[in-house]
C-alpha cells in the first residue's frame, strides 16, 4: 500500500492496474516517473482516458491494461478481436485494445507541438487468467503482450534512441493536470457514459453454445 501510494490512491484504476503499478515500483522504476489513471482532454472535446504512462528518456510508454479471461485472437487492422471462453461454447467480440490506445496517444499529441513530435509507444497489456493465442501487429512502436512482461518492454524501449524533449517541465505538468481531471466527477461520469455508448470495454456475445438437449425442434414442435 506504501508502494501504490507513492504514485496513486488505492481508489483509482483496475486491480491489474494498481498490481502492475507495484510490480514496476518493486522492480526500480521511479514513482515520478509513473502517471495512473489519466483523463487527457481532446481537442474536439470529451476525454480520453489513459491507464498508465511512464515517462523515460527515449518516450513516453503509454499503456492500456486489460483484464480478461480465456483465449484472445486479433490483429493491428481488425477493429473488433474475439475473446473465445467455456472451450469455445461462449465467443464474445471486444474492440481493438491497439486502436483503443491509438486513441489515447492521438489525444496525448495534441496537447502541444512537444508532445507532437515526442516518441510515444502503443503498449497493450493483459492481466487476468487469459492466453494470447493469434495476436498479430507489425509497428515496431507497438508491443501485445501480459502484464508480467512490463519490464521487459521497459528494457526494450531503452535500447532505442533518446526522446527529443524540449521542455520536460511541460510533460510532467500536462500529464499532472490529466490525472486531476480524473478527481472531478462530472469529467469521470461524462467519460464512462460515452464509453458505454460505444461498448469500448464491454465485450458483446457473438455465439452462445446451447447443449443439445435443450434445444428445440421447432419443426416437430408445429405439429402437435
Amino acid at each position: 500500500m506504501k508502494l501504490l501510494c507513492s504514485v496513486s490512491s488505492p481508489t483509482r484504476g483496475t486491480r491489474a492496474e494498481r498490481k502492475l503499478i507495484i510490480k514496476m515500483l518493486k522492480k526500480g522504476v521511479h514513482p515520478k516517473a509513473i502517471f495512473h489513471d489519466l483523463y487527457v482532454k481532446k481537442k474536439g472535446g470529451g476525454y480520453s482516458q489513459i491507464d498508465l504512462v511512464v515517462a523515460t528518456p527515449q518516450g513516453l510508454v503509454v499503456i492500456e491494461v486489460k483484464d480478461y479471461s480465456g483465449w484472445l485472437f486479433g490483429n493491428e487492422k481488425q477493429r473488433y478481436w474475439t475473446q473465445i471462453l467455456n472451450y469455445g461454447r461462449e465467443k464474445y467480440r471486444f474492440y481493438n485494445p491497439i486502436m483503443q490506445n491509438t486513441g489515447h496517444i492521438k489525444a496525448l499529441r495534441e496537447q502541444s507541438e512537444q508532445f507532437a513530435r515526442l516518441s510515444i509507444y502503443n503498449i497493450v497489456l493483459f492481466g487476468g487468467n487469459c492466453r494470447l493465442k493469434d495476436i498479430s501487429y507489425s509497428q515496431f512502436d507497438t508491443f501485445v503482450g501480459y502484464t508480467g512482461d512490463i519490464m521487459e518492454v521497459l528494457k526494450t524501449v531503452s535500447g532505442f534512441g533518446d526522446a527529443e524533449y524540449t521542455d520536460k517541465r511541460e510533460v510532467v505538468r500536462v500529464l499532472c493536470e490529466a490525472i486531476r481531471n480524473g478527481e472531478n466527477p462530472a469529467i469521470v461520469a461524462s467519460h464512462v457514459a460515452e464509453v458505454q455508448n460505444r461498448n469500448w470495454n464491454c465485450p458483446q456475445s457473438v455465439m452462445n453454445w446451447r447443449p443439445r438437449f435443450l434445444r428445440i425442434n421447432w419443426r416437430r414442435w408445429r405439429r402437435f
